[in-house]
């Protein structure tokens, strides 16, 4: 493992190859619903990494090992991958017993389409009985969700939703249209109002957050918008390798503590 919290962990976290090699994962637990379990959310967590990674569907000649050899090799195969300008996910499957199936978004990348996403931020509605969401988030599910909706349909074991940053404010959306087993989000911004949130009634969501993740608290809840599921806090070391120095954060040489909480590979060391 890094001992310190890198720009590229942070901004392209795709380009990691130690996908499923940082710790040992016990066996996934597809019947796991209305307890969070913490060892579905340290698979959900690597997956929601590694969606990240850009394979054949994106790239001619994509970086190697191929996303699709992290996927075998972790016990996987991937059924369908989405993607529209500003919206990615993959549909994967296990390939032995107990049958299970996740749903991954992936978070915002370099980019302006993502960029517009997470700033499209909509005003919420006045009466706070409606329900209101983000509306970048809304339109990018939008682009994706028909071939989505088509593949889900086609299912017959539990299936889990999960995404990191972005990803993880469009795996809440999706749940409210096709209701999964649970929902593991990373990193999540707030994505509507009190109404959309008390929408999920009984759905089992349960929402990750690395001890100081500063974009967690976007939107702000001054516009009206809230967050969605249980709250499962992740503390960091107070000490210790991840200790930087202020030099370095004056240098921007490493990202400063609130920004490296947010990288994907810290949720999954932390799990």
């Amino acid at each position: 493992m890094s001992a310190v919290t890198t720009w590229e962990d942070l901004l392209q976290p795709g380009k990691a190859t130690d996908f499923f090699a940082r710790k040992e994962f016990p066996p996934f637990d597809p019947e796991a619903k209305s307890v969070y379990s913490r060892v579905n959310a340290l698979w959900l967590a690597e997956l929601s990494r590694l969606v990240y990674r850009h394979d054949i569907e994106e790239e001619d000649l994509p970086p190697q090992p191929t996303r699709t050899r992290f996927l075998k090799n972790a016990g996987f195969q991937q059924r369908h991958f989405f993607g529209s300008q500003n919206t990615q996910a993959m549909l994967v499957e296990s390939v032995t017993a107990p049958a299970f199936a996740v749903l991954v978004f992936r978070g915002t990348e370099q980019n302006v389409s993502n960029l517009i996403t997470d700033l499209e931020f909509g005003i919420l509605p006045l009466n706070q009985n409606a329900v209101g969401m983000h509306q970048g988030f809304r339109k990018a599910l939008d682009s994706v969700w028909n071939s989505i909706e088509r593949q889900l349909a086609a299912l017959t074991c539990p299936v889990f939703y999960t995404g990191h940053s972005l990803g993880a404010a469009l795996a809440t959306l999706a749940a409210l249209r096709h209701a999964p087993r649970a929902v593991y989000t990373f990193a999540s911004p707030r994505v509507g109002n009190e109404a959309f949130a008390a929408s999920f009634g009984s759905l089992p969501v349960f929402r990750i957050v690395n001890d100081e993740d500063v974009l967690t608290s976007l939107p702000p809840e001054i516009l009206g918008f809230r967050h969605v599921g249980a709250l499962q806090l992740l503390k960091g070391p107070e000490t210790g390798p991840e200790t930087v120095s202020a030099l370095a954060w004056v240098n921007f040489s490493t990202p400063p503590k609130p920004l490296a909480d947010h990288a994907p590979v810290n949720y999954v060391d932390r799990i």
